[in-house]
């Protein structure tokens, strides 16, 4: 069900200060940048190994900006790359809560959904299926 982790979401205030830091401190280099009007955000995608770093940046309101306006910068989530994202939240919500009900479009064409972080000690928690590599 799960394949890996896909990528490990940071909100940040601003998306390009914060794709600078990572490619000159880290040597890393950005894969994608993407503006998501529906869920009012800015995502980068920079690759490290097999894994993701995602950097979102708010452009307006909506569930980054509350979590930048209430804990700052950081850390927002942890991804799970799956095969079938229908029959994943299927199995996942026969043990967790689901915070959505049905997939929705995500970065790079995909589609994704969120666990509710009560069922998973408080981790923001999000599944993915990808139809292309970012």
């Amino acid at each position: 069900m799960i394949e890996k982790i896909d990528h490990i979401g940071i909100v940040v205030r601003d998306l390009d200060k914060a794709i600078r830091m990572y490619s000159q401190a880290f040597g890393l280099e950005l894969k994608m940048v993407e503006q998501l009007e529906e869920h009012q955000v800015r995502i980068a995608f920079i690759p490290v190994g097999e894994v993701l770093i995602e950097l979102v940046e708010p452009i307006g309101p909506g569930m980054i900006q509350d979590f930048l306006t209430q804990h700052g910068e950081g850390l927002h989530h942890i991804c799970y790359r799956v095969t079938e994202i229908n029959k994943a939240m299927a199995q996942i919500g026969k043990t967790l809560r689901l915070r959505d009900t049905k997939p929705r479009p995500g970065g790079a064409g995909s589609m994704v959904a969120f666990l509710d972080p009560q069922s998973t000690f408080n981790v923001e928690t999000e599944l993915v299926q990808r139809q292309r590599e970012v």
